[in-house]
Order: structure tokens, then C-alpha cells, then sequence
């Protein structure tokens, strides 16, 4: 799983970043202190990817205690605190080199924290899980400066601790679902650099929210039913595929749901995909749409969702990163000559009020930042906090692409706050 997510670097930056506004001030050596006890608590934080034709492996660093893993940067106005945000959002990362996790503080009239993790070592339920760690390092040296917490030693990492859960029967039946068909469409990207990099959000206010989750219970819909929805009808508008082309978005799924507590061994990569596809109806309403989607939804979550998939990138990743990206770099030039590449929908989950804690300082919002992919990848994440939901994508070339990035979410935005119906395929859609 971890070779599967190096392999994607060809698209998309790989950092899971999570932004946390804080009502206060944290204190900044307890924070320093607790992300350094978390590279001693879960190994794999403080391991280097040693990149080899056959067999890439971890291996575990010498100078962790010289790695710069947490910062503070003063910030004089709002403004400041924005540019700061966007700076540390957009600095790459190198698993081979650089520290797969690290924070910054920028510090206003209050503090914003920002925890950036490396996708090769974590999906967005394992950055989660090291984001409440994190808190719990924080909250404990509070109390005794002196905690160390115990080494995750033998924790598992792998995919087998869901599969051994998982029956023969059902692995198959997955697998029957685990292989998309070429892609249809793609992003309309004008700009294919990787240069040029910038993230579009938009939040979806707890009013709005709630009159969302209503609509949706209503017609038996999840907030990623509407969310699924409301993206394929801002693709249909801006790819325009034609009526009856069948079209495929893919959603990752957290794999933990097949585990006791839904809890993984260690922070680790546990995630698969479903390939839900659908097409344009012209002239159909928001409703209209979503009760397609339910229904697709509906028959590939009956069918043990996302195994298959991860059995087949377990399988196409082991024959080592040199074999595997010699297969998957064509397939990116081809998707950037046709413009054809399946985009991503991301719901990276609810962040826990109750988990994130620093101190006395309350945490009064928070929100995931999805992956920045450059063309042909495009990738939209969602999380929510306090019902606030959050949506952003980080794209390239953004002087060419950043018009059409931000008419897009204001679609979604569009159906998600259902404002007022907007059809499918019409031409006279606000943007």
C-alpha cells in the first residue's frame, strides 16, 4: 500500500494536511516535545523510504533528534496568517529525505496549526489517528512533563489484518468490482504543469449543513450521497460528456471500517476505492441526480467495498517501484494527451471535537486539506468539524486552471446549500 502511494507522486504532491485554528496560544515546546514522542510512539514516523528496483524498504533514521519537526512563524495580521497557511500547505515533501510529519505554528492574535503527514505512511484514518496521538502526547505532558508513551512496535501496518477478516467468497465477489473501465472524461485542464501551485475551498456553514443532512435522510441519502451527487453534475457541466456516456468517479473508502473499532494495528495506508459511474441525464434536478447516485452506491457497498481494489494495488505494486512505475508513467502521458483521467472524490471524515484538544486552548475549527494533483490527476476532499463542512482542491498551473477549479466547487457549493435548482446540463449556470 505504502509503494502504491509512492507511485502517485508522478500527479499529486502526497501531503495529508490538517489545519487546526486555535482559540489561544499552544505552547510551543509541549507541542515540539509531543511530535517528536510520536516518531518514538508509532516507528514508522521516523522512518526514510529507501527507493530499490526490487524490495523498497523503511529504514528507520539516526538523526531524528537533528530533524526540524515542528515551527513557529510570527505573523503580524490576518493576511499574514493566510500567506503563511498557503506557504507551508504548498512545500513538498520527499519521503526519502525529508520528515514524514511536521507542524507549523502561525501564530496571530491566535494560533493556527497545521500538521502536514506524508500520504506514504498514512491514508487520511491513519493521519487522523496520528493527529489525535498528537493531542494525546500534548494533554499528557501537561499533567507530567515527563511522559513518555510506550513504542507501537509490532503494530501492523499491512493490508493482511483486514484480509485475514475478510472471506474467500466476499474477497471475490469485491474483485468483480475492483476494475474500472478506461476513462471517459477528465478535468478540462488548459495548464499541464506542475508549477504554479495553489488550493480553492469553500465551507459549507452548520445551517447549511443541517439543511443539507435533512434533504438528504429525506430521499435516503448520506452527506456523501449529496456530495457524490453534486460533484458528477459540476463535472457533466464542465467536461460535458454527452448524454448516456457512462462516466466514473472514483471514492476512496477507509478499510478500517472491517476491524475491530474500526482501529488499525499502527498508522499505516488501509484504504481502497470505489469506482462509482454514472451518466448525464440533461435537464435532471439535484434530486434527480442523487437518487441515481444512492442507488449505484447502494449495489457497490453491498459487496465488501474496497478490498478488491486494494487487493489489486497490493498486486500491481509488488513487483516493486522500478517495474510498477514503468507500467504507470504511460498511463499519465496518455491521460495528459486525451485529457481523460477519472477524477477523485475524497470525504476525509469528521474531525473529533473532543479529541482534538490543546490545553486550555480551545480548538474552534478545523479541516483537512486534500492532496494537491497536478494534471491529469483532480482530486476533491471534504471534511467536516463542528457540522462546518470544508471542501478544497489543490491543483497546478493556476493561473490557466484556477478559473475553471473555482466554478466548479461554486457548482457544488451550488447543489450542497440547495439554494435554488440547478439543471444538469443547462448553459446558463452561475457561476
Amino acid at each position: 500500500m505504502d509503494q502504491a502511494e509512492y507511485l502517485d507522486r508522478v500527479i499529486c504532491n502526497q501531503q495529508i494536511q490538517c489545519v487546526i485554528e486555535v482559540g489561544g496560544r499552544v505552547d510551543e515546546a509541549r507541542l515540539a516535545r509531543a511530535v517528536r514522542l510520536a516518531y518514538d510512539a508509532e516507528p514508522a514516523l521516523g522512518c526514510r523510504f529507501v527507493e530499490r528496483r526490487r524490495g523498497p524498504f523503511w529504514q528507520r533514521r539516526d538523526d531524528i533528534d537533528r530533524l526540524v519537526l515542528c515551527t513557529v512563524k510570527d505573523c503580524a495580521s490576518a493576511g499574514d496568517v493566510a500567506h503563511g497557511l498557503d506557504e507551508f500547505l504548498l512545500e513538498p515533501g520527499d519521503p526519502r529525505r525529508d520528515p514524514l510529519v511536521r507542524v507549523r505554528v502561525l501564530r496571530g492574535e491566535t494560533d493556527t496549526a497545521c500538521v502536514k503527514v506524508d500520504h506514504i505512511v498514512a491514508d487520511t484514518g491513519g493521519a487522523k489517528d496520528l493527529i489525535y496521538l498528537l493531542c494525546e502526547i500534548y494533554e499528557r505532558l501537561g499533567d507530567y512533563p515527563g511522559y513518555e508513551p510506550a513504542a507501537n512496535a509490532r503494530g501492523d501496518r499491512s493490508l493482511r489484518q483486514v484480509l485475514e477478516r475478510v472471506s474467500l467468497p466476499d474477497k471475490l465477489r469485491s474483485l468483480r468490482y475492483a476494475n474500472p473501465s478506461a476513462p471517459a472524461w477528465g478535468f478540462p485542464f488548459k495548464g499541464f504543469g506542475c508549477y504554479d501551485q495553489a488550493f480553492a475551498v469553500r465551507r459549507i456553514e452548520p445551517e447549511e449543513f443541517a439543511r443539507l443532512k435533512e434533504f438528504g435522510r429525506g430521499r435516503g441519502a448520506t452527506v456523501n450521497d449529496c456530495l457524490l451527487a453534486a460533484y458528477f453534475r459540476a463535472f457533466f457541466e464542465l467536461a460535458r460528456p454527452g448524454p448516456g456516456k457512462r462516466c466514473t468517479i472514483r471514492v476512496p473508502i477507509d478499510l478500517r471500517r472491517y476491524l475491530p473499532g474500526e482501529k488499525a494495528g499502527a498508522v499505516c495506508n488501509l484504504s481502497g476505492q470505489l469506482y462509482a459511474t454514472l451518466a448525464m441525464v440533461p435537464g435532471e434536478e439535484f434530486a434527480g441526480t442523487l437518487d441515481r447516485v444512492c442507488r449505484v452506491m447502494g449495489a457497490l457497498k453491498a459487496n465488501t467495498p474496497g478490498v478488491g481494489a486494494a487487493i489489486v494495488f497490493g498486486a500491481m505494486a509488488s513487483p516493486g517501484t522500478y517495474l510498477t512505475s514503468k507500467a504507470y508513467r504511460p498511463m499519465v502521458v496518455q491521460g495528459m494527451k486525451t485529457g481523460k483521467w477519472d477524477p477523485y472524490l475524497s470525504n476525509m471524515g469528521v474531525l473529533s471535537p473532543e479529541r482534538l484538544r490543546f490545553g486550555g486552548a480551545p480548538v474552534t475549527g478545523a479541516y483537512f486539506v486534500s492532496p494537491l494533483q497536478c494534471a491529469p490527476g483532480f482530486l476533491l476532499g471534504a471534511s467536516t468539524f463542528n457540522e462546518r463542512m470544508t471542501l478544497t482542491i489543490g491543483y497546478a498551473d493556476a493561473s490557466a486552471n484556477g478559473p475553471a477549479v473555482e466554478r466548479l466547487l461554486d457548482m457544488v457549493c451550488s447543489d450542497l446549500t440547495i439554494l435554488e435548482p440547478r439543471l444538469s446540463g443547462a448553459d446558463n449556470v452561475k457561476a
